[in-house]
């Protein structure tokens, strides 16, 4: 490959991450010239998703070479299982559910196929811009989607269902008939008042929390903890105006593909980073993986142009423009002005059930207050086996917040109050049974930060939010840029639309004439 690699390219991007690979798809669909590498062996960077077996050998790496892997740190895998199940401890299964699988480490390695453990999970906004993105880009047709069944909070230490939708609210059980008819009222007026209606009506909130104006329309302490923690997704020191927004786009999202506002990608957040790399690739985009960048320098050439020169496994390429991750690119190459940034804590946990039994398998998005009283509540989001992320009789649970500790003390007293941490499969116990577990914190590096080289474009790393807004977002901003003018990442058309310059066209259709029925008629 190193042979046939040409040396010289429009766009070069560094890295597979959400952002960089929106660019290339845009980059690559109005017909720039795009080479797309990455260091690594796969797709995705901090936004990948793993089998358990890749998984593993990204924790060994971080443990053992913390300078291939800088941005991840306090890392720390917990099983709660034996290694092998004994044939005592798998005749002694419960009575209650005999068909209910012992699992062990050898059993999880036995399946690590039918894991997909993300990095970075995320969901996506029915109405938000990335599920617009793919929908008009036509990039839709490379994913699949599942919608996330139910909304929870922690309420009076035990978890309750949230009322999504209007006939959520009047068929629920935890609020009165009063509090549904203020619920209501709050929240028709979120969606249907206009923008002036909503600069007069929070002009005098701008700089105040949105509990404060919660209370000062008189919803009770049980709405406000609705509104507050599981709609808007804030804490008791949410700004109003925040708080605000982020009611509007849950609320707006209702009712477009089911029951709440969220979808989440089969086979994990991972995939989506790679739905673009596919587009760029139809569009010419070239590929290298395992391609580690050894220099980076800037150069002005003939009549003033000005090119990136990439040194890369002995290979020299230029281009005219570079897209870089920040994790990838020269540090001197980057603005030194200091960026607000708190770091992540993130755990993983594999369980052996659901937080919250249910009919059918769900999919589930709990917003947890903080139990502490600090402004850090935590995110968890629940898969099963129907979303592609792990095998049957399992469900994998994801817990974020940001960082006050390491990722062990900020998280372990929320696991705690959802999970069973005794490692008897044998009892039946109300909690899912943990099985295994990892803990780690990310350094945030998802501030958008400037490039002292006009065209050496830096892209964030992923934030603690809940959706992909800013790197859709960031993507654009990074493309109209590098070419201006341009539509984002134009309508690509379906393979039965295509039709080739070179395809001959087809010859006037045949026409018998009269004077050709005459000679073939039969002599008499």
């Amino acid at each position: 490959m190193d042979d046939d690699l040409p040396t010289d390219f429009q766009v070069i991007v560094v890295g597979t991450g959400m952002v960089e690979s929106i660019v290339a798809a845009a980059c690559s669909r109005i017909g720039k010239n795009v080479l797309h590498l990455d260091s690594s062996d796969h797709y995705g960077g901090l936004w990948a998703s793993y089998n358990f077996d890749g998984l593993q050998k990204f924790i060994k790496e971080v443990s053992e070479d913390p300078k291939r892997q800088e941005q991840v740190y306090n890392l720390s895998e917990k099983w709660y299982i034996e290694k092998d199940v004994s044939e005592e401890a798998e005749e002694n299964k419960t009575d209650a559910d005999p068909a209910k699988k012992i699992w062990s480490q050898t059993k999880f390695a036995a399946e690590y196929r039918k894991f997909n453990i993300d990095m970075t999970p995320k969901l996506l906004f029915s109405r938000g811009p990335l599920v617009e993105l793919l929908i008009s880009s036509n990039i839709a047709r490379y994913a699949e989607f599942r919608c996330v069944t139910r909304v929870l909070t922690w309420l009076d230490d035990r978890l309750m269902p949230v009322p999504c939708s209007r006939a959520d609210v009047f068929a629920t059980d935890s609020v009165s008939i009063l509090e549904k008819r203020q619920l209501m009222k709050m929240l028709t007026a979120i969606v249907g008042n206009t923008e002036e209606e909503m600069e007069q009506e929070f002009k005098d909130w701008n700089d105040k929390p949105f509990k404060d104006y919660l209370t000062h329309k008189g919803l009770t302490p049980n709405l406000i903890h609705y509104v507050l923690f599981a709609i808007a997704g804030g804490t008791d020191k949410m700004n109003c105006r925040d708080g605000v927004k982020e009611s509007k786009k849950f609320l707006m999202s209702l009712g477009r593909y089911g029951n709440t506002p969220f979808l989440w990608p089969m086979y994990g957040s991972g995939e989506l980073p790679q739905c673009f790399c596919r587009l760029c690739a139809v569009f010419g985009g070239v590929y290298c993986l395992n391609r580690p960048i050894d220099k980076v320098e800037h150069k002005v050439v003939d009549e003033g142009k000005s090119i990136v020169v990439i040194e890369s496994k002995s290979k020299t390429l230029n281009c005219d423009h570079l897209v870089i991750g920040i994790n990838e690119c020269p540090k001197e190459m980057i603005s030194p002005e200091p960026t607000e940034s708190t770091d992540i804590s993130k755990a993983v946990f594999v369980t052996n059930a659901s937080i919250m039994p249910s009919e059918k398998e769900p999919l589930t998005l709990l917003r947890f207050p903080s139990l502490d009283g600090t402004d850090h509540a935590v995110t968890v989001l629940e898969v099963g086996p129907a979303t592609g992320s792990c095998p049957k009789g399992l469900f994998v649970v994801y817990l974020i917040t940001s960082k006050v500790t390491d990722a062990e003390n900020d998280l372990m007293p929320y696991a705690q109050r959802i999970f069973d941490m005794n490692a008897d499969q044998s009892e039946t116990t109300e909690k899912p049974k943990c099985l295994w577990s990892v803990f780690y914190n990310v350094r945030d590096t998802s501030a958008p930060v400037a490039s002292l080289v006009d065209n050496v474009h830096v892209c964030s790393g992923p934030d603690s939010g809940l959706d992909f807004d800013r790197a859709v977002e960031q993507a654009e901003q990074i493309f109209k840029k590098i070419c201006p003018g341009e539509e984002f990442l134009p309508r690509a058309p379906d393979p039965e639309e295509i039709v080739f310059e070179d395809d001959a066209a087809p010859g006037p259709d045949f026409e018998r004439t009269l004077e050709d029925e005459e000679e073939q008629k039969p002599e008499e």
